[in-house]
């Protein structure tokens, strides 16, 4: 294989959803907002860079805040998305960027566009999780502290009803198909995506891959502990996913690992 491996956890893109031992395994994907670290890996050919992927995501922002609830918005329907840009700057600009460029390659361009569209976005509701997740740590430590001000006992029946929910919802994968592709648009040669969360896994399964046990070492070979670390190794095709024939589609090199006790 040519060059180094370039491992990259998949599907979040923050550290502090990854457990933090398995966080040194590989390099968290940076779809162009972030500034570069040791840590991330920032694809080369990006479309948008940091300043127009901010300004992309302030547009969505302005588009969203204009529903009032989020089922009007997928009422409105993905395929009028195209529309986004129209009058707007990134519109010309994009235009601009493609003049002259034979149809192939333009087709190309938005691919490339439309996936880093889609990973800041996902980029930006697992900061909003993870903000939320902040916000009701912080209320549960107030409530305690309230609590234990007045006398209240948790376990006392007569105050039961006084179970506060937590505002902080779990990450959701149930898209990880249309995350999976846009990974991949922007994975090199090289790149093998570290696949994390369980249900994923189970559903790639059903695609029909096979996980075949590896030696750590081939993959991490400068990790120090390896010893506990159960180690898998599948290809997946594309295409099983999106019957649709897309240009950047591919076969994608998947890794899976774990404690002994959490072993596949």
């Amino acid at each position: 294989m040519e060059g180094p491996l370039k491992i990259i956890h998949f599907p979040c893109m923050h550290e502090e959803l990854i457990l933090s031992e398995l966080r040194p395994l590989g390099f968290f994907l940076n779809p162009g907002i972030m500034d570069p670290r040791d840590t991330l890996f920032t694809p080369e050919d990006l479309v948008l860079n940091k300043g127009q992927s901010r300004y992309f995501l302030d547009q969505c922002r302005q588009f969203g805040g204009q529903f009032k609830k989020a089922s009007d918005i997928i009422h409105l329907g993905m395929s009028q998305m195209e529309d986004f840009y129209t009058g707007r700057t990134q519109s010309i600009q994009y235009e601009l960027s493609t003049y002259g460029k034979r149809d192939e390659a333009n087709e190309d361009h938005k691919d490339l566009l439309q996936a880093q569209q889609y990973l800041l976005l996902n980029f930006a509701l697992e900061e909003r999780l993870l903000e939320l997740t902040r916000i009701d740590a912080d209320l549960s430590r107030s409530w305690s502290s309230l609590d234990q001000s007045l006398g209240i006992d948790d376990e006392d029946e007569r105050f039961q009803d006084m179970a506060r929910q937590s505002i902080s919802p779990d990450i959701s994968t149930v898209h990880w198909q249309q995350l999976l592709k846009a990974y991949t648009a922007f994975l090199p040669q090289e790149g093998f995506l570290l696949v994390h969360e369980e249900s994923v896994n189970r559903e790639l399964e059903e695609y029909g891959i096979t996980w075949e046990r590896h030696e750590p070492e081939h993959f991490f070979p400068g990790l120090a502990d390896k010893k506990e670390l159960d180690v898998f190794c599948a290809s997946l095709d594309l295409d099983k996913i999106h019957k649709k024939k897309q240009g950047i589609a591919r076969a994608v090199k998947l890794l899976s690992a774990g404690c002994s006790t959490n072993s596949l």
